[in-house]
């Protein structure tokens, strides 16, 4: 028989959960990595700051010129996205500092997850703006064939 959980550890399952998650996202960026770098089709290896603002599947359906044309426009829209990270980064440290804090305080760190995800969001959205100009540089016989790529990757992600 188990003993009840003394209540001085009340703030013990919040920083396990969170500590579940976290776990989780690396296993999840982990096999992330690892899946799309497999297979014979090598020259869609997604590289570069785009893999980190735009979802994977909708990279590498463009073609490799395509790819590293996105890639420079990321990087020459450095500024913004190094601010973004930056409070990403500081946010990060405040979790840290909140997660050890006694007593726990577990609105506080909603309210600092929920920053987080406001950031993330931000940082998606420029990227998101950035695929869209490039996709609307396209002729409409490129477009349609990074259509096809891009319906082949989402068939075969749902199927693994």
């Amino acid at each position: 028989m188990s003993a009840p959980i003394p209540t001085k550890r009340k703030w013990l399952m919040p920083v396990l959960a969170v500590s579940l998650v976290c776990n989780m996202l690396i296993i999840g960026v982990v096999a992330g990595a690892f899946m799309a770098n497999r297979g014979p089709d090598r020259s869609s290896r997604v590289e570069g700051p785009a893999r980190t603002l735009v979802g994977i599947p909708f990279i590498r359906a463009l073609d490799a010129d395509d790819r590293r044309a996105l890639n420079r426009q990321i990087l020459g829209d450095g500024d913004r996205l190094r601010e973004n990270r930056d409070a990403l980064r500081a946010r990060f440290e405040t979790l840290l500092t909140a997660l050890t804090a006694d007593p726990f305080d577990a609105e506080l760190v909603q309210s600092i997850l929920q920053e987080q995800r406001d950031i993330a969001l931000r940082r998606q959205s420029i990227g998101e703006a950035l695929l869209i100009e490039q996709l609307a540089g396209m002729t409409p016989e490129d477009r349609a064939a990074y259509t096809k790529r891009l319906a082949r990757d989402l068939r075969r992600l749902r199927r693994e």
